[in-house]
């Protein structure tokens, strides 16, 4: 017989907009934030690299805190939904402030420019992320269903990175390319986003206190560390969210300079994200929902890892060819699919293994993985970027660059996929929890019915 789905339709539609609204800041700051600042604003790369890098010393603290506090937080909506209702005003701010820089002193646009920044990812992304990853594993625990969450979660991601990448540059641009026009099309995108988070709260469910299995005693801070450094799957994941993140950032950020003086045209970034982005939304919404019964997590993680470094490696033919960079896209985008559609029920897995293990139950913490993953490797690569642009000699306020600044270019294009997913087949050779799993939930409710009886 068919077991019935705990996870009603309204639920499943409320975590999809979650997906497109926690996405929004990301895709902004890998898009556009740093084209912004150096093309539009005429700031220099490498102090705005450094001001992303020292950005994940907060980031860092946040995290924690963020983790700590979730687990702590009872309350009728239960401890993750709370915090997307809290971050949906801050959020619908946050966005617009990283595009209002003052036009003052550079010194002053640079102090600027580091509390906007830290406001929009270091406090209202850290909270509404971590909350969105966490209530993945409070929604439903059968393996299956979180699975599913995450495909939606993955469908309603791109979507939003797809409009983002599309319009972000062009619709700008058409506005006038000025600071005044990049505001109005991203105000646009923040009440957007903004909207979706009140519908992921609104609609969304957390089971009941006894279904998740949650402690009777709060967790001490330190038990609850030294439960999640023993848990050796958190690592794995942590490592491929980092890599995830870093094919994010420094393709996102190289991309436009790629298009703009290799390519000829800035806007044939939106052409080359647009075949990305719809190849991973048609494969999330038709293949990857077969797949995952099929396959299993680890496998689907190992097969897309491998389609976007094989698909990428079309670009080494000819580097200049802009059909080719579409046909390259979109093996990337139908590669990513599953990888993305797995990553957070991956996360969510890792905390049955790590209550399983230590006996301590530990979401907050755990799903930090995803939070400090995908922030430390957005600081860092941004700083890579930054720093190997501004070592050969890059200035946006050129309309020529300089032959050393086109060869870096166009090296960050070629070889960051290749490495980011070449270091996710690695990892995905140790990762043994999918085989492991079933046996672990099966101890896990034997051990829930002998503290009931």
């Amino acid at each position: 017989m068919k077991k019935k789905s705990s996870l009603t339709l309204q639920a499943r539609a409320g975590y999809m907009f979650g997906g497109a609204a926690q996405t929004t800041i990301v895709t902004l700051i890998n898009v556009g934030l740093t084209y912004f600042y150096t093309n539009v604003m005429g700031i220099n790369i490498a102090k705005v690299a450094l001001i992303m890098l020292i950005s994940r010393i907060f980031d860092g603290f946040s995290d924690v805190i963020a983790g700590v506090v979730m687990d702590r937080t009872k309350t009728k909506y239960g401890k993750a939904r709370p915090w997307i209702l809290r971050m949906v005003i801050p959020h619908f701010i946050a966005l617009i402030a990283m595009f209002t820089v003052p036009h003052t002193s550079e010194n002053l646009q640079l102090i600027y420019i580091f509390i906007a920044y830290n406001f929009a990812n270091t406090f209202v992304n850290t909270f509404a992320g971590l909350a969105l990853s966490t209530l993945n594993s409070l929604m439903t625990r059968d393996a299956d269903e979180r699975s599913q969450l995450n495909a939606l979660r993955q469908f309603g991601a791109p979507v939003m990175e797809l409009a983002i990448s599309a319009f972000l540059i062009p619709a700008a641009n058409l506005l006038g390319g000025d600071q005044r026009a990049w505001i109005i099309v991203v105000g646009i995108f923040s009440l957007i986003a903004s909207l979706c988070y009140f519908l992921c709260f609104l609609w969304s469910r957390e089971t009941s206190e006894e279904e998740r299995g949650a402690n009777k005693e709060t967790t001490s801070a330190g038990k609850g560390f030294l439960a999640v450094i023993k848990n050796k799957y958190w690592y794995i994941v942590l490592i491929t969210w980092i890599m995830a993140t870093f094919y994010l950032t420094i393709s996102g950020t190289n991309l436009s300079y790629y298009c703009q003086y290799l390519l000829g045209n800035v806007d044939y970034m939106s052409i080359i994200n647009t075949a990305e982005k719809l190849s991973t939304i048609v494969l999330t919404a038709v293949a990857v929902p077969l797949m995952i019964p099929r396959m299993g997590k680890r496998n689907m993680m190992l097969l897309g890892a491998c389609i976007v470094t094989a698909g990428h490696l079309l670009t080494f033919v000819a580097p200049l060819n802009m059909k080719l960079a579409v046909v390259a896209a979109v093996l990337r985008g139908a590669g990513i699919a599953p990888c993305f559609a797995v990553l957070f029920a991956m996360i969510a897995d890792c905390v049955e293994y790590g209550h399983w293990k230590t006996n301590l139950r530990t979401e907050g913490l755990i799903f930090c993985a995803a939070t400090v993953g995908q922030k430390f490797g957005q600081g860092v690569a941004s700083t890579i970027v930054g720093g190997l642009l501004d070592s050969v000699g890059y200035d946006g306020t050129l309309a020529v660059q300089s032959m050393q600044a086109m060869e870096m270019i166009e090296k960050i294009y070629l070889f960051t996929p290749v490495l980011c997913f070449g270091t996710v087949v690695v990892l995905m050779l140790f990762y043994r929890l999918d085989k492991e799993l079933p046996r672990i939930m099966e101890e896990l409710e034997a051990r829930k019915r002998t503290r009931n009886c």
